[in-house]
């Protein structure tokens, strides 16, 4: 057997760590970190280096397949795609344009040509209809970003290796990597922070894994936007404010000042958990930094008021003189503008084009409304594309199952028929991410979101399975059949149209594909094109580094003024309008249980789930504080249920120091009790905590469409 050794880099985070595969026979023999990996250098985490039993796993679907009743049938791509652009082009036909959706997983972000051709067919069409699991994590950041900055791909992120002081609320990056930035070995950067005299401070209801780096302050779930705005008002009061900086580069401060002015360390203090005095003498620390950062992730933007925390964590770094300067938090430059380019994009840019005061943020609309959309006949047909929305989105009493069993024509893109896949009328089986072309996710590569700026490119490890297709040739084949114009453009539309209508033929390993897209992508930022980056730079090319100083002041800044916002009149508004209301409510349940999620090292999502190599417990636990558990007489693996306005769950207890008190943790995206198609996964099935979330208008943050997943207030009892 000849094994060849193989340099490419995992797509299943953002981390995105080199790897060694070794390949024989067109399987994997072996994957380990890649030590020369210019910025992971030799680190990989267990997802990666044990992908080889979800890339080979018997359960991988090898041809398109059809539904017929109960049964499924193998079918040919030509039959496929054939059906369903006529069974497409019949609803459009009746309900309009904006009867056909889509809905993308985390997973569609790894690849970087499937969005460039799936907005092409949908814009071609003329539907916005499009949601993700954006809408359940990340979208609040991207309306902030266009608020603030002017596009929601302007993101700036923390300058982790010259920071003096990081304080990192509602995130574990030592287990789930980063979210919208690029930091493989999370833990042992972060932790370099304090052995060079510097300081990093974790705020979680649950001492994370990554608080090994630092220290960790307990706070209660769903209420940082008090901690915020009081971080705000306390740097005003003592004068923690670059007010030339300010002056010069940013607008409406006064409305800044005003909205947070009421809120105290003291008054914080009562809902929170955390002391005025810790709270003041965090902004202390915070001040005397010569460069310092804020950053949050998931378990802050899942709240109510994730848009708001943003928000004032922004406008914290922007105030305090640390955005845009080095050891604060940078802008970073990709192999193009795509900030700028998408502001010339009606998809990407925030958008009311809903009948229910909704936004479209970033080119996704609500998860959390789908259901609706569906049950009320607004959507009619819907691609789900790497993604299984029935464990990963809000779903209380099975609504989203209905909605989806009820939909007319229901495409599945997967590598396996996961439970949306069962509820399909097709399953499309797509490559995984060894068997593509590929340089990192857009965020990195295009937008630069790298506290070490570097770029790689891989060529695929392995060649797909016969009967396995790209994404982007399945929807240039589907415009084709459909006579949808791509790209605005026939001649543009017409070239990928016959590199799809070949690309499976002999001719087509002859041609060019859209891989010359990637060579562009790499060449129109001055760097060697997909050849020689291959032969002189495989495991990576450091860029110049980022200093600082070219964002402020500069035409990146793309607001109308070309100043940061730093009072979005939508946001003053929601503040004024909710954030007392919230408050007091958050003092009437103060003695009550709030859930939050949790990540796990061997799990990414629901992406992980039909691994033998990753996943063995057949079950996810709930996380109980001590002093819970013992007022709730439970012990470890008794059973408990749980219980929110939106859902009841039966499930085992695990006892443990890390909870904050009146706080339970369960990861999310088990639950595959279900999962025909997933052999593995219906062996180890766990419990869905995402029953108790609720889903429809009142459980969506306004300003972004943003779920409320985390914070739920639950009742827990000892299963009699």
């Amino acid at each position: 057997m000849h094994v060849e050794r193989k340099i490419t880099f995992c797509r299943i985070c953002e981390a995105t760590c080199g790897l060694q595969v070794d390949v024989a026979d067109n399987r994997i023999v072996d994957i380990k970190p890649d030590p020369e990996h210019v910025v992971s250098k030799g680190y990989a985490c267990v997802k990666g280096t044990r992908y080889a039993s979800t890339q080979h796993s018997p359960d991988r679907l090898l041809n398109p397949i059809k539904r017929i009743g109960n049964e499924w049938q193998d079918i040919t791509w030509d039959q496929a795609i054939r059906e369903i652009a006529s069974k497409l082009n019949e609803l459009i036909a009746t309900h309009g344009p904006q009867t056909f959706g889509h809905f993308v997983g985390s997973a569609g972000g790894a690849n970087v040509l499937a969005p460039m051709f799936r907005g092409a067919l949908y814009s071609g069409v003329g539907s916005q209809r499009m949601y993700g699991t954006g809408t359940c994590d990340t979208m609040n950041k991207f309306r902030v970003n266009e608020d603030m900055y002017g596009s929601p791909m302007r993101l700036a992120h923390p300058d982790v290796g010259n920071t003096d002081f990081m304080l990192i609320l509602g995130a574990n990056p030592a287990v789930s990597g980063n979210t919208l930035y690029h930091l493989p070995r999370a833990a042992q950067r972060l932790g370099a922070i304090p052995k060079r005299g510097g300081r990093v401070v974790f705020v979680n209801p649950r001492r994370v894994e990554s608080a090994v780096a630092g220290e960790h302050l307990f706070i209660r779930p769903d209420t940082d936007i008090y901690f915020l705005a009081a971080f705000v008002n306390e740097m005003i009061r003592i004068g923690s404010v670059d007010q030339e900086r300010v002056d010069c580069f940013m607008s409406n401060f006064d409305d800044l000042a005003k909205t947070v002015q009421a809120w105290t360390p003291e008054r914080q203090a009562e809902v929170t958990g955390i002391s005025a005095d810790t709270l003041r003498e965090l902004v202390r620390s915070h001040d005397e930094a010569a460069g310092a950062a804020l950053y949050m992730a998931t378990g802050v933007n899942q709240g109510r008021s994730g848009t708001l925390c943003f928000w004032l964590l922004e406008c914290i770094n922007a105030i305090s003189g640390n955005l845009d300067h080095r050891g604060g938090t940078l802008m970073g430059q990709g192999l193009v503008d795509m900030a700028k380019q998408v502001t010339d994009d009606p998809q990407m840019m925030t958008s009311y084009d809903r009948d229910d005061d909704f936004p479209t943020v970033s080119g996704q609309q609500p998860s959390g409304m789908l259901a609706d959309d569906i049950l009320s006949g607004q959507v009619t047909a819907l691609i789900v594309e790497a993604s299984n929305p029935l464990l990963a989105c809000s779903n209380p009493d099975g609504r989203l199952d209905e909605a989806l069993a009820s939909v007319e024509l229901l495409i599945s893109i997967d590598l396996f028929r996961n439970e949306v896949g069962d509820l399909a009328n097709y399953v499309l089986p797509a490559t995984s991410w060894m068997e593509r072309p590929e340089i990192p996710y857009a965020l990195q590569s295009l937008a630069g979101c790298c506290p070490t700026p570097y770029m790689i490119y891989a060529d695929p490890v392995l060649e797909p399975p016969p009967g396995v297709r790209h994404e982007w040739w399945m929807y240039t084949r589907l415009a084709d059949e459909m006579g949808v114009t791509l790209f605005k453009n026939k001649a543009l539309s017409g070239l990928a149209k016959t590199a799809a209508r070949v690309a499976y033929r002999p001719v087509g390993k002859l041609l060019p594909g859209p891989e010359l897209l990637i060579d562009g992508m790499l060449k129109s930022g001055g760097l060697p094109g997909r050849k020689k980056m291959t032969k002189h730079h495989p495991h990576g090319l450091l860029l110049a580094e980022n200093h600082g100083g070219n964002f402020l002041g500069t035409d990146r800044v793309l607001t109308p003024d070309g100043k940061v916002d730093l009072a979005p009149h939508r946001y003053i508004a929601t503040f004024d309008e909710q954030v007392e209301r919230l408050f007091e409510s958050e003092k009437r349940n103060t003695d009550r249980i709030k859930l939050i999620g949790i990540r796990q090292m061997r799990r990414m999502n629901t992406s992980s789930s039909n691994s033998p190599n990753l996943v063995r417990e057949t079950t996810n636990y709930a996380y109980l504080s001590i002093q819970d558990a013992d007022r709730l007489d439970v012990v470890n693996d008794d059973i408990i249920e749980v219980e929110s306005e939106s859902g009841k769950i039966e499930i085992p207890v695990r006892v443990t120091a890390e909870m904050m008190p009146r706080t339970i943790a369960i990861p999310q995206c088990w639950g595959h009790k279900n999962a025909r198609g997933l052999r593995h996964a219906a062996k180890h099935p766990g419990v869905n905590s995402n029953l108790l979330a609720g889903d429809g208008p009142d459980n969506i943050e306004k300003l972004s469409g943003m779920s409320h997943l985390s914070g739920i207030l639950i009742d827990v009892r000892k299963r009699a």
